[in-house]
């Protein structure tokens, strides 16, 4: 079966609009030639060259459609309408540019001709928009004006450099970047303060007073140069790359320092993430009061992600999804029902009422003052790890003490603090992290509390861990996972091994040894055995805040793990570091720096001259009963208080 030229051209061109039927009339419709000699074969049954020859002739002659090539392949193109025009779409409004740069601008001096200094009737403080035009030609004068009071000389003077120029500084407002008036409020997305855009108020700088004219070079140069506070230079024919790499941190405190001076507060942060203040969702008191209730019911912190899944049924897929974010997150920290303890890129989310996290046989404050050491300068977490390892395997191998086993702390020394996340706000107490155990399927909450002042940080909630799986000695792992508030933490297994292993006894207060089954490999320096540590049983249990006296913890761990000598009136223990280590940290943490710094400053601890690392404790002498009582009948006689008018004096009490 065959079709005339025009037939066929007319039956292609029902065929494609029929395709494109919900299609605009002047919307383009393109077809394949090779999908049309296809559907034509299978019609016709014939040759597909002979078919292909006759679409091309018959679609050629016809105005109707238009021949592309793409790639290789034939296309035809045509619409609804008939043949296809493409739109013109070239703008010729001119409006915008006329009037920020009029080709006959009016005469100024300087800028008040341009801005007004008259006391508006209203006493509100309005931001003034400047034109960049205006400033170009404030500068250029001023420039003109410097060249012609100049002397001339008959040499041209130097170029200075950028720094060593004198600055004309344009006061001028702060101006964010506010979305347009037509814009919906929901679908505006919070700004990272990303210092790649981040364009930091400018001082321009003067024109070089020449008498001759600059290289074009030179002035290129110079004109993309900038300089911001502190006499920071930004040379902006960089790279973003390369500005972001070197201006980074003060650009973006720059910026954090511009929007918290903005009188208006038109722009409010969450950390590093700014977004406009009109834009934001309301939150009200029974918004807030359903948060905590969902929150208090999950019996956990909770992330701002489930928050909002859970109870406004939102997913990241809606185009208001980051703006709603943030006015939740925004809206909740600032009340004072709730806390922050997320970290950057996980925003978690605690309220009062919650159950604390960790043991509660140690207090914050105890703890705080116990792990004091490791902002002192004592902290030696990283003479088997360096901070690049550590950042580059995303993982910390470290040993447990029997303090750390007993109670499920860990303190932040400088190796977890190179693995952890930092703190997103200056103030920020704590965050909560989840650690997995992939060995036993089992997911534990963790707290870390940052240093503050003269306290030390410290991690808590590993108590049950610890206690199921491990013992003091053994050796784990902490290492990253994809997620930034998620962790895993593992043990080098063993066989089964059994012993008798020190014990703190919660009802007696006081430690025994206890028969023991574990299956990690641990240190046995550090695994408190009976056989090698038997004098450990005779540790004073002391409480925590008579723990926090290093000094005196130092002395009774001599005269408890030291062997006597000496005389019965003056004693002298012999006892080595590796005993005073392992029983101090049975009742405290401590590095072994802090201790050769308590040993070195003791004057009754020297070392001993016969053996490398052994010292010798001689206890300061106590007075006995009679020496006080003979020291008490030398005191002079004390007279009677007196009486005026049957009271006692003020003094005499």
């Amino acid at each position: 079966m065959t079709a005339t030229t025009g037939t066929l051209a007319d039956e292609v061109w029902r065929l494609m609009t029929a395709q494109g039927i919900l299609f605009a009339v002047d919307a383009p419709i393109r077809q394949t030639l090779q999908n049309l000699v296809e559907f034509f074969v299978a019609r016709w049954q014939r040759d597909p060259e002979s078919v292909r020859a006759e679409l091309e002739a018959a679609l050629a002659a016809d105005d109707r459609f238009t021949r592309e090539e793409v790639n290789g392949q034939v296309i035809f193109v045509t619409s609804r309408q008939g043949r296809y025009v493409p739109r013109d779409t070239t703008d010729t409004h001119t409006f915008k540019q006329r009037l920020y740069e009029p080709e006959k601008p009016l005469p100024i001096d300087d800028l008040s001709v341009v801005v007004s200094t008259s006391r508006p009737a209203i006493t509100t403080v309005e931001p003034v928009y400047i034109s960049d035009y205006w400033i170009e030609q404030a500068r250029l004068i001023a420039a003109a004006k410097a060249a012609e009071q100049a002397p001339v000389t008959e040499e041209p003077a130097p170029v200075a450099a950028a720094s060593e120029r004198a600055p004309v500084i344009a006061e001028q407002p702060v101006v964010e970047a506010v979305p347009p008036v037509d814009a919906e409020p929901a679908q505006v997305a919070p700004v990272i303060a990303e210092t790649a855009e981040v364009i930091a108020e400018p001082v321009v700088v003067a024109e070089p007073v020449e008498a001759a004219p600059a290289p074009a070079q030179s002035v290129s140069a110079e004109r993309s140069t900038i300089l911001v506070v502190d006499g920071m230079a930004i040379d902006l024919s960089r790279s973003p790359a390369e500005i972001v790499a070197k201006y980074g941190p003060a650009l973006e405190r720059i910026l954090a320092e511009r929007l918290e001076q903005d009188p208006l507060r038109r722009i409010v942060s969450f950390g590093r993430m700014h977004y406009p203040e009109a834009s934001l969702i309301s939150f009200g008191k029974n918004d807030l009061r359903k948060i905590r209730d969902y929150i208090l019911e999950r019996n956990e912190p909770l992330l701002d992600t489930e928050i909002i899944a859970d109870l406004y049924y939102h997913n990241p897929r809606q185009s208001d999804y980051e703006g709603f974010r943030f006015s939740l997150n925004y809206r909740l920290s600032r009340e004072k029902d709730f806390e922050f303890v997320g970290v950057e890129g996980a925003n978690v989310w605690s309220t009062k009422g919650l159950p604390a996290i960790g043991s509660k046989r140690v207090k914050a404050a105890e703890m705080g003052q116990l792990t004091a050491y490791l902002i002192e300068g004592f902290d030696d977490s990283l003479a088997d790890q360096s901070v690049e390892s550590i950042v580059t395997s995303g993982s910390v191998t470290r040993l447990l003490t029997f303090f750390e086993w007993e109670f499920g702390v860990l303190p932040l020394d400088a190796a977890l603090a190179a693995l952890l996340p930092k703190p997103v706000f200056p103030d920020q107490r704590s965050a909560v992290l989840r650690f997995e155990s992939p060995q036993h399927f089992s997911t534990y909450l963790v707290e870390v509390r940052y240093p503050t002042g003269n306290r030390g940080g410290w991690l808590q909630g590993l108590e049950d861990f610890f206690r199921e799986h491990l013992v003091p000695g053994a050796l784990i792992t902490i290492s990253r996972s994809e997620a930034v508030n998620v962790f895993t933490i593992t043990y080098e297994e063993a066989s089964e091994t059994t012993g008798r292993l020190l014990t703190l006894d919660e009802k007696k207060n006081k430690f025994a040894f206890a028969n023991m089954t574990f299956y990690c490999a641990v240190d046995e320096d550090l695994l408190p055995e009976q056989n090698r540590y038997g004098k450990l049983r005779n540790l004073k249990a002391f409480p925590m805040g008579e723990r926090r006296k290093a000094e005196m913890i130092l002395e009774h761990v001599c005269e408890t793990m030291g062997e006597r000598g000496g005389s019965r009136e003056q004693p002298v223990y012999r006892v080595a570091f590796a005993d005073i280590f392992m029983a101090y940290n049975v009742l405290r943490p401590a590095s072994r720096s802090f201790l050769l710094a308590l040993l070195a400053n003791n004057p009754a601890i020297a070392p001993d001259p016969a053996a490398e690392g052994v010292y010798l404790f001689t206890p300061p002498q106590v007075e006995t009963e009679a020496e006080v009582a003979e020291e008490e009948e030398d005191l002079p006689i004390q007279p009677a208080l007196r009486r005026r008018s049957g009271r006692y004096i003020e003094e005499d009490e």
